[in-house]
């Protein structure tokens, strides 16, 4: 491994000016009332280190000591995110600029490194948009949801909307010292053969191989200050191809195709397992390597149909927003995160409208976690060309530097296009993005048509029975509250009733939330808390189960919107900014499950006596089973009750038909017949699944008995 200068610590820095960004793209300066100079550990965005909606131009610095080169050796300055503009110096040469902030960058800085110590100067510039003739209709900065959202500070409001900037040095700063030739930008795809069409190929297909082969092709460049010959190895795992590179000054692209018979592939973690080869490219004494799975992805727009490795498959997704600020999401948090998308039984996630750090996406790739890769463009943007030529060179950047995921099935450029951005500069970005990347589906727009929001936005809950948004569903949902205790410490969250315009800004929905939704206030924040979650968690519930029972007839997979907060907010995520669990996680834990029993549930309330409790009318509940298991389930019992309480009042047990693999299948008609004269009250009907004397799915419905008058 390359030898490494860690330049992570503390810096100096000092704000320049606050900046703003014109229509013409022209950045204006003032420098009056600027916060003080200090020192901030980097590497974290500013928001995080005390200079909170600053939006402009700092100075970073620091000083480090390196030691002096060997002959042949040559050194880089590495930048792992810098959010936007960055302008760098060392030891008063100018290296250049950047602009973005998801990307990966770097200078070659041999020249200019000297043997002791070394000042090292950035200038980071993130400025704020000009309302109105830039922001939000007219924007040019690429940041997606990090920049423009209903889910962040301010939400889109002209006024506020921009609040708490995530400018700064975010990620890893360092030096790395390479030898004279090194290999750079290796990117790897799989293709699966059949057997029977490769063997002539292969020329040495074992007799013990599964029907399938693997053809890697692995891409890569040498950068060179020398030329000669020298030794390279491919490999993945233990298959190799070993050869000698004749190496030439500048940069070289070179091609190596590995063949692996029978190979494990690489499956979503409720289908298989998820495995991961390595994948190594040593050229003379200097190995470069990385997680590699084998697969193939795809999704059928008109249909709706994922299949993976030949093989289809649903997607119980969600979108994640992890966090406004990418220096504060540690390995702690996405371990976190992994484990909390796992519980809900979730096989697939959509990267919202935003560019998530490396370590996200290897998180995913070892977890067998599906990614619908979104671009940072979010509703409107500047028609200047200028703006386009960024944006094609942005989109492959983000190609470029995700290809090698085993993760990521598709690419999508933007979310909810305007008209203009629609027309003319989507269809540019997926060209782009495809040119880079054939091995992958390329969606050029997240259609507003495929964000379903009956019951929040307009209509009723019960219009998800027409299963809006499919066959391709990447959102739906509705808000709700988190904690009493986090809304406290919410602006206006702090008295009763809450202040509205306060807690707008942290993105509540008052019009949504009372004339649509119609959640009833309560008597008090924790009663308003109960509504909101619960009505948040029915809608879901109803939601996913109708979508599910019309699995590969009407949709292919969904993405409920959303996972989690970015900030400490009220949206329609499940889990809080804190990742404290609303009634909405646990209703997706429970309508996830892969193998889901569905009772056909028409009211919330029955009359004694003639719906429920008369052996005149005996209670009838349809039922499916969803079976997400890619095999067969044989030898299952279905068990239906009634309860109120921990009493179980009435039950029937049934044994059920072999249940094809990854199916819908209806069981029928299962009737109950419960005691004459129940007690009015709640009652819950549970639906069970047994396989071999385990469960393996459970459901549950509350029903209230009432009586004439009620």
């Amino acid at each position: 491994m390359n030898q490494r200068i860690d330049l992570n610590g503390v810096w100096r820095y000092q704000p320049l000016a606050w900046t703003t960004l014109h229509a013409d793209g022209a950045i204006s300066e003032q420098v009056a009332n600027l916060p003080p100079a200090g020192e901030m550990l980097l590497p974290m965005n500013w928001q995080k280190r005390g200079l909170e909606s600053f939006d402009g131009r700092v100075r970073f610095t620091r000083t480090f000591a390196a030691p002096a080169l060997s002959p042949g050796e040559r050194a880089f300055l590495v930048f792992c995110g810098v959010d936007y503009f960055a302008d760098v110096m060392l030891n008063g040469q100018h290296l250049g600029r950047h602009a973005g902030y998801f990307e990966p960058f770097q200078f070659e800085v041999t020249d200019i490194l000297r043997d002791g110590e070394n000042q090292l100067q950035v200038d980071v510039d993130c400025p704020l948009e000009e309302p109105g003739a830039v922001w939000p209709d007219h924007k040019w900065v690429i940041k997606g949801i990090l920049n423009h959202w209903d889910a962040r500070p301010g939400s889109w409001d002209p006024a506020t909307g921009q609040k708490q900037n995530s400018g700064g040095i975010w990620g890893d700063v360092y030096i790395e010292v390479r030898p004279a030739a090194f290999v750079t930008n290796v990117r790897a795809a799989a293709t699966l053969t059949p057997k029977e069409a490769s063997d002539s190929f292969f020329n040495a297909a074992d007799e013990h191989t599964s029907g399938q082969q693997a053809i890697v092709r692995v891409e890569f460049d040498v950068d060179s200050t020398q030329t000669g010959d020298l030794p390279l190895r491919v490999a993945l795992d233990d298959h190799a191809t070993i050869e000698t590179l004749r190496v030439t000054r500048g940069r070289s692209h070179h091609v190596v195709v590995l063949h692996v018979a029978d190979p494990q592939l690489w499956w979503p973690w409720d289908i298989g397992t998820p495995f991961l080869y390595t994948l190594a490219v040593e050229l003379g004494a200097e190995r470069w390597e990385t997680a590699f799975g084998i697969r193939q992805i795809n999704l059928d727009p008109h249909t709706g149909d994922w299949t993976i490795n030949g093989r289809r498959f649903f997607v119980r997704g969600t979108n994640v927003i992890p966090t406004l600020w990418l220096g504060e999401y540690d390995a702690a948090m996405i371990a976190r995160d992994i484990e909390l998308l796992k519980a809900a039984h979730i096989n697939g996630v959509r990267v919202c409208v935003h560019i998530n750090r490396d370590e996200f996406y290897t998180a995913c790739d070892r977890a067998g976690i599906v990614v619908w890769q979104d671009f940072a463009l979010q509703w409107a943007y500047t028609t200047d060309p200028r703006f386009t030529q960024e944006a094609v060179r942005q989109v492959q950047a983000m190609v470029n530097h995700l290809y090698n995921h085993a993760c990521i099935a598709l690419w999508c450029t933007q979310n909810e296009s305007s008209f203009h951005n629609k027309v003319i500069l989507n269809p540019v970005l997926a060209q782009a993005a495809a040119q880079c990347d054939s091995s992958r589906y390329v969606r050029a727009t997240s259609e507003f048509a495929e964000h379903a929001y009956p019951g929040w936005y307009f209509g009723h809950v019960r219009d998800y029975l027409t299963l809006p948004g499919a066959p391709i569903l990447t959102e739906f949902g509705a808000q709700a509250l988190p904690s009493a205790a986090e809304v406290r410490q919410m602006r206006g969250g702090d008295q009763w009733p809450p202040d509205w315009s306060g807690l707008a800004y942290h993105d509540f929905q008052y019009d949504q939330t009372f004339h649509v939704a119609g959640i009833e206030l309560g008597e008090s924040l924790e009663a308003f808390v109960a509504n909101s979650q619960r009505y948040q968690a029915d809608l879901l519930k109803f939601a996913i189960e109708h979508y599910r029972r019309h699995k590969y007839t009407k949709i292919g997979g969904l993405f409920q919107f959303m996972f989690m907060d970015c900030w400490p907010s009220i949206t329609w995520s499940v889990l809080s900014y804190a990742r404290v669990p609303k009634l909405g996680y646990h209703t997706l834990q429970q309508v996830y499950q892969p193998v889901l029993p569905i009772a056909e549930i028409n009211r919330d309330k029955v009359l004694r006596g003639r719906d429920l409790g008369s052996h005149d009318r005996p209670f009838q509940v349809a039922c499916w089973l969803v079976n997400d298991r890619h095999a067969p389930l044989t030898g299952c019992r279905l068990v239906v009750g009634l309860r109120r309480g921990d009493a179980t009042v009435a039950a029937v047990e049934h044994d059920l038909p072999t249940i094809a693999a990854d199916c819908v299948a209806s069981l029928g008609t299962m009737t109950l017949d419960p005691p004459a004269n129940l007690p009015l009250g709640v009652y819950t009907l549970e639906l069970i699944v047994h396989l071999q004397g385990s469960e393996i799915g459970r459901n549950a419905y509350a029903l209230e008995l009432v009586g004439l008058g009620k």
